[in-house]
């Protein structure tokens, strides 16, 4: 395995978030916003994750309860035509988010469809 060799040289905000990359097994660790990019490093394992800025076309936000509470937020990538999500619930999401604002600019950010919504209806 590489070592891991950090893409920003400035570190503007730091939270705790668990990466749900592989959805049957997340990650906990530490979701950084840098100068360069996005990073997230593992606590139990020796995986990251790093999204330079140029590589995000969109931020999709999750609300839940309304418009009170987001949840997290999954950024999509594009490279060479090919389409990666990665999906992050992080601790303080409205901070994280403010603090991408600086890097991205306000249409790439989108609120995500609920897809619980359904979930919850009464059937007759």
């Amino acid at each position: 395995m590489v070592d891991y060799v950090p893409l920003n040289d400035s570190i503007d905000y730091a939270t705790r978030a668990n990466s749900t990359y592989h959805p049957l097994n997340p990650q906990s660790g530490i979701f950084l916003v840098g100068d360069k990019g996005i990073e997230f490093q593992s606590e139990k394992t020796r995986g990251y994750i790093q999204i330079p800025w140029q590589s995000v076309s969109a931020v999709l936000v999750q609300f839940i309860f309304g418009d009170h509470y987001v949840r997290g937020f999954t950024i999509q990538t594009t490279e060479d035509n090919n389409t990666t999500s990665f999906e992050f619930i992080v601790k303080d999401a409205k901070e994280t988010l403010k603090a991408m604002r600086q890097y991205l600019p306000r249409e790439t950010f989108r609120r995500q469809r609920e897809n619980l919504r359904g979930l919850f209806k009464k059937h007759s």
